[in-house]
């Protein structure tokens, strides 16, 4: 008899409990969103939350080495049907001396409105690679509208002549490294160097990672130069031989890049374009490396017969 007393008063608490149980917290328009599920509760989001939920529910490269909730996305150039969605993390940088935080590029996706394809462009824009996402995120919305198909516009320049900007962030070599990496990333990107020569030979008035070491070095490949300081690895001057070549806010510049197609990623640079030789077969013009203005020094991309020929990271003695 007693266990059936035990047995009916558990059952009265059983009830108790389960009427007593808070409801679902709802999911606030200022949270990032992840999910399709997170998407249903809420009426009205954000382009942004619209955008992250997409991303991350995707097959993205970026996943491969870094955590979903660490990247974020943003539009960063629109056409009719597609939108080309930079990827990125905040990182904390003490590389002047001073903790800042900083963005890295980690990724460039494009997504086609009228066929819903989400294609992923970062090693390779000729041959990108179309991912897997939860398309029930987007049943009853269209991403372009949503995102009203503008880009923030970029700042005005404090400059006069050339105040088109590189970021060295949104830069990446072969399509796959930045222009900071390490000699293991140098070998598995670019292969065995062709030549080393020691900084303190060459004597250069300025160095990257100005560390003034003996053992910091110079290495050739294809004609590009690498400066390094112990692992650490940084491009001063890259040349597009060989197949070489680097994507830029996803568009990729190789040598058979023509001055036009630069000029509409550069106009102002390329109108202030300073002619090298009597020929006129040699061109450079010159990009500002920030955005704020407070670099002393700039990009120097250089053309020969009206083609992409060689950048280099100019700055003064």
């Amino acid at each position: 008899m007693w266990f059936m007393r035990r047995i009916f008063i558990l059952i009265p608490f059983i009830f108790l409990s389960c009427s007593g149980a808070p409801n679902k917290k709802p999911v606030q328009n200022d949270q990032p969103i992840t999910s399709s599920e997170e998407i249903a509760t809420i009426k009205d989001y954000s382009c942004t939350e619209l955008l992250t939920a997409l991303v991350r529910s995707s097959n993205a490269l970026a996943f491969e080495s870094f955590n979903k909730s660490e990247v974020q996305a943003r539009i960063i150039a629109t056409e009719t049907d597609k939108l080309t969605i930079e990827l990125y993390k905040s990182d904390i940088s003490d590389r002047t001396g001073s903790e800042r935080e900083m963005e890295n590029t980690v990724g460039w996706l494009e997504f086609f409105s009228k066929r819903n394809k989400l294609m992923d462009i970062t090693h390779d824009p000729d041959n990108p690679k179309e991912l897997k996402y939860d398309k029930s995120i987007l049943e009853g919305y269209n991403l372009l509208e949503s995102c009203n198909a503008v880009t923030t516009p970029t700042r005005p320049s404090q400059h006069s002549g050339w105040s088109d900007v590189m970021l060295e962030k949104d830069i990446r070599f072969n399509g796959k490294v930045g222009r900071y990496f390490t000699l293991t990333e140098f070998k598995d990107n670019f292969g065995k160097p062709d030549s080393v020569k020691w900084l303190k030979d060459e004597a250069p008035c300025f160095t990257i990672f100005d560390t003034e070491a003996p053992d910091d070095t110079y290495i050739y490949k294809d004609g590009s130069r690498f400066e390094t300081s112990k692992d650490s690895v940084a491009v001063d001057e890259f040349w597009f031989k060989n197949g070489n070549f680097i994507t830029y806010k996803g568009v990729k510049i190789d040598a058979s890049t023509t001055m036009d197609e630069i000029q509409r990623l550069f106009p102002t640079a390329v109108k202030g374009r300073l002619g090298l030789d009597k020929e006129g077969t040699l061109w450079v013009i010159k990009l500002r490396e920030d955005d704020t203005g407070m670099s002393d020094g700039h990009i120097k991309l250089f053309f020969k017969n009206d083609m992409v020929y060689f950048m280099h990271w100019w700055f003064p003695c």
